[in-house]
């Protein structure tokens, strides 16, 4: 009776260890870590920002380790044109997967979405040229405020509760960029998602004054 009772458990229990370390030896066995590496999504990015990805490298620093800031993934470089990986928020939490590159100049030379986690027909329309082309040019001086100096949307991508990424995203919303020296052109009934696009290029446009001062 001890042994009709405890063995059907038992054998499940077997099985599923079994199992379990088939899936890690699977696992282990085929993944690719991609870090540092510059993947397919990051070249169609560059080629739809430059024309093409030829001569781009991830920066790194001197451990080795991919170089990264506030809300920033990995930073790529061809020697005069700089790009930045970004997720960031959306109305979906880290709905936008961004590369915003700049020119040798600091000025936005466009960007790209590489994935968008958006409603569809709304939120995604963040996507289309005929809004991702308002940032064209855009530099850092035109997205911070005349009177304090400071990004009217803090630059990075946040990872909170549900509490402080509602408040975050109705701050983001009710932040206007007038007197920015740029003033967004959201789409209707996308409010958070245009914000998220204009946070990830403050975000772009951030870093890149971080680098310039590190070299200064």
């Amino acid at each position: 009776m001890f042994n009709e009772k405890i063995k059907p458990p038992l054998v499940l229990t077997l099985i599923c260890i079994i199992t379990c370390g088939l899936l890690v030896a699977a696992y282990e066995a085929t993944y690719v870590d991609t870090t540092g590496v510059i993947t397919e999504k990051l070249t169609a990015g560059l080629t739809e920002v430059y024309g093409s990805a030829e001569g781009f490298e991830m920066l790194k620093n001197n451990d080795g380790t991919v170089l990264t800031y506030e809300g920033v993934t990995s930073v790529l470089f061809d020697g005069e044109n700089t790009a930045f990986e970004i997720t960031a928020d959306g109305y979906s939490s880290g709905g936008l997967h961004v590369l915003v590159g700049l020119n040798s100049s600091g000025a936005v030379n466009g960007v790209s979405v590489m994935t968008i986690g958006e409603t569809p027909g709304v939120g995604t329309k963040v996507q289309d040229d005929s809004f991702k082309n308002q940032f064209k040019g855009i530099v850092y001086e035109n997205t911070v405020s005349a009177d304090t100096g400071e990004t009217k949307v803090k630059a990075k991508a946040v990872w909170g509760t549900r509490e402080e990424i509602k408040r975050l995203k109705l701050d983001a919303a009710a932040s206007s960029s007038s007197g920015s020296g740029f003033e967004l052109d959201a789409i209707s009934g996308a409010t958070f998602s245009s914000n998220g696009m204009y946070t990830a290029v403050k975000t772009a446009l951030a870093a890149y004054e971080e680098m310039k001062g590190a070299d200064e």
